[in-house]
């Protein structure tokens, strides 16, 4: 599964598309499940914790996916205007469209991430809230993850529209359900590749990372041969860094609208 951005789309369409998805590896009764975010530097928060439910095993919505932290003044203002519970996302059985959510937690066996320098982020944050509930069972592949575990979310003019610019300030920074929040380095991968050489299509069997994932799940993996070096590669540069919502975790802000802080 290659997802490259964290978007919900208008009436939520990227969120059913890869609801889809996961409908087809329960049909296919998959035993592992290869996700490739190396090139996600992330996105929208809500679509994070759908594909974290279609993942987890033992899919529970009283179940603890992550945590929000926001500094003292606007998190009292949140706790004391919606309630505890606001600073809480729990996994979800259902689409914001009433959709029943595939969740193939129960019959896969381990979670190869593939991940790299721009792994970031909403990214970060799968990974993370997963961890308690698949302990020894996610299998990392590739370069170290960005190391961002902060959140964000957009202000804007929306009756200009003349207006080409906004902010996405920083407010809030996210723990698993154990309250752990420490990849500020970044998540170190089991298998290190740092994905800079000649590369095939995303989805061929053979392509460099890919493979590694499908030779460790058959046992056919041997680790790289005495001598062989990535630093003979250059890193590539990408498009990404011009993106606004690059190595951000970007939640919905609407609720501060009618928030009153003291």
């Amino acid at each position: 599964m290659v997802y490259n951005f964290f978007a919900s789309g208008t009436n939520s369409s990227y969120d059913k598309k890869l609801n889809e998805v996961f409908g087809l590896f329960n049909n296919a009764g998959i035993t592992e499940l290869v996700l490739d975010l190396r090139y996600n530097s992330g996105g929208s928060m809500n679509s994070a914790l759908l594909l974290g439910s279609m993942i987890v095993p033992g899919l529970n919505t009283n179940n603890v996916f992550t945590k929000t932290q926001f500094n003292s003044s606007l998190e009292a203002a949140l706790v004391k205007e919606y309630g505890q519970d606001f600073l809480i996302d729990k996994f979800q059985n259902k689409l914001s469209s009433g959709e029943t959510l595939n969740n193939v937690g129960n019959t896969i066996q381990k979670l190869y991430v593939l991940t790299g320098n721009w792994t970031a982020s909403a990214s970060e944050l799968v990974i993370n809230g997963l961890l308690p509930y698949m302990p020894g069972n996610i299998f990392l592949i590739g370069s170290t993850t960005a190391g961002k575990n902060l959140g964000s979310f957009s202000i804007y003019e929306e009756n200009d529209p003349k207006n080409k610019w906004g902010m996405q300030p920083i407010v809030l920074r996210y723990f698993n359900k154990d309250g752990t929040s420490d990849f500020l380095y970044g998540f170190v991968p089991d298998i290190e590749d740092k994905d800079n050489g000649e590369k095939l299509p995303l989805g061929d069997p053979d392509e460099r990372m890919l493979k590694k994932a499908i030779d460790h799940i058959t046992g056919k993996y041997l680790p790289t041969k005495a001598g062989y070096s990535d630093s003979q590669w250059q890193t590539i540069g990408s498009s990404l860094e011009e993106k606004a919502w690059t190595n951000r975790a970007i939640t919905d802000g609407s609720f501060l609208k009618s928030l009153h802080i003291d």
